[in-house]
């Protein structure tokens, strides 16, 4: 019967086979990541080849294949590997090889450090394509769980209390094989070997085991919780939710979301991140430190008197971070400065090296402390306190008032009046809209909202990669509207030029 269809035969032998890559529209990602890859410098991974043995899968083909995974949310190896046998896409960038999933897993588990370097060449071309103006960069973080339960985060108290019931248990399993054995013995007489391990016993023993490691870390750290299954994930706190995972730490450019530098870390807040992530900014993009003033704003949890004493120093950062207290009474929130004998009432007088309270106590230096969190400071206390009437609302302390003065918290009171002005409101206001569709990218489009890697090592470079990637997007978007214009495609990456 003939049919007004078609002409249909997937099984026709083609005598000049079409390039792979003809499958795919030419704004298709595939050939974009192709692009990319090619143009990169990779002896940093070509330096790892041993010039004998078995030759392993090209680099080239292994990291766009990568690239490509993580992109399309393809982050397990063994997708990715079944991608290579499937997926148009994978087979286009894997010239039809096809490397099994712990290949993959390798490669990628393998070349951990090299990706700081293949995200800095990134960060560049999307400087060369004008996607980066260095006019405002912000910083923000986001919790990005752990590859762990939160059930397997231990304190000291619940480690003790579960090595107790298992040693319990241990014993009780003893005593049962021992009377199993006892048993057997009369029997069939006492010819048995009687060493072979209960499978439930060796789990419990090895449970144990992993118990007894932990509690050792948890004092020779100082941590006040560790989690069994990824030892380096911590609590994460954010907004109302509390989660076993890490903090991923973004700059990005003001202008297209570019991410300029990326980390991750286990603490609970942010203060120590600040000068990392300008640093790694301007490792990445050099001429940076030559431009006269580049806005950089971050939110509270980066504000510290340390943190801007440093910034000082880098005279081309133009810095917008307010501290804890001042964005708290910018929503509207009460604080303790609200209170007519907070601290910022007390008069300094300087020759004398005293304060002044507001009912004209004195008081006097005692001595220099650095606190748990880092900050250098000095303690005045009044003993002029006793017979004050203002004594109950001024402090608790029966034994008189005591302030703590932060080295460089003036810093802190100029960087409020620079916020309070005008064009600081101005700026400030451009924070959030920065870098908030950069995690909204990351998290719903490319939905990656939890690590596959275990370790704070092998998390970050698990995040750099995810970076690359978003980066790679925002490259492949500005190309495709180029396409739009009709230009080569052989002329939209000027990877030439670096």
């Amino acid at each position: 019967m003939s049919l007004n269809v078609r002409n249909y035969n997937n099984k026709e032998t083609l005598l000049f086979p079409a390039s792979i890559g003809d499958y795919l529209s030419k704004d298709h990602l595939a050939w974009i990541i192709d692009d990319i890859v090619e143009g990169l410098d990779l002896n940093c991974l070509y330096r790892k080849i041993s010039a004998v043995g078995n030759p392993p899968y090209h680099p080239k083909m292994m990291l766009k294949i990568l690239f490509y995974g993580y992109a399309a949310s393809t982050f397990s190896s063994r997708k990715i590997a079944k991608g290579a046998e499937t997926d148009v896409a994978f087979i286009f960038l894997s010239g039809m090889q096809k490397p099994d999933f712990r290949t993959i897993s390798d490669f990628r588990k393998n070349n951990l450090e090299e990706l700081s370097s293949l995200f800095a060449q990134i960060v560049i071309l999307c400087k060369k394509l004008g996607l980066v103006e260095l006019g405002h960069i912000s910083l923000d973080s986001t919790v990005v769980k752990a590859n762990a339960s939160k059930d397997k985060t231990y304190d000291e108290e619940r480690l003790i209390l579960e090595e107790q019931t298992i040693s319990k248990k241990i014993k009780e399993l003893l005593n049962a094989a021992q009377a199993a054995d006892d048993e057997e013995d009369r029997i069939f007489g006492p010819d048995r070997r009687g060493d072979e391990i209960p499978e439930e016993l060796r789990s419990q023993e090895k449970r144990l085991e992993k118990l007894k490691e932990a509690k050792k870390k948890l004092k020779e750290e100082s941590l006040k919780a560790l989690n069994l299954t990824d030892p380096d994930a911590t609590f994460q706190r954010q907004k109302s939710q509390i989660t076993t995972g890490y903090r991923a730490e973004v700059a990005v450019d003001g202008k297209e979301q570019v991410i300029v530098a990326c980390d991750v870390t286990n603490e609970a807040n942010d203060t120590r991140q600040l000068i990392p992530l300008i640093e790694q900014t301007t490792h990445n993009l050099p001429e940076i430190s030559k431009r006269e003033r580049v806005r950089v704003s971050a939110d509270s949890g980066f504000s510290s008197t340390k943190n801007l004493k440093e910034l000082e120093s880098k005279t081309y950062i133009d810095a917008y971070i307010p501290d804890v207290k001042y964005q708290a009474q910018q929503r509207g929130n009460l604080t303790d400065e609200d209170s007519a004998f907070h601290k910022k009432h007390f008069v300094y007088d300087s020759e004398k090296d005293i304060y002044l309270c507001p009912n004209h106590k004195e008081l006097t230096f005692s001595y220099r402390e650095i606190d748990e969190r880092g900050r250098s400071l000095s303690k005045y206390s009044c003993h002029q306190c006793q017979g004050c009437k203002y004594l109950s609302r001024c402090t608790k302390s029966p034994k008189g008032r005591t302030i703590k003065v932060f080295d460089n918290v003036n810093l802190i009171y100029a960087m409020r009046q620079k916020l309070n002005t005008v064009y600081g409101k101005r700026i400030y206001s451009r924070r959030k809209v920065i870098p908030e569709p950069v995690f909204g990218n990351i998290k719903h489009n490319l939905r990656f909202r939890e690590f596959l890697l275990r370790g704070l090592k092998k998390v970050k470079a698990e995040f750099t990669l995810i970076a690359i990637v978003h980066n790679i997007l925002k490259i492949a978007r500005f190309l495709r509207k180029l396409l739009f214009f009709k230009l080569p495609r052989e002329d939209l990456i000027p990877l030439a030029a670096a």
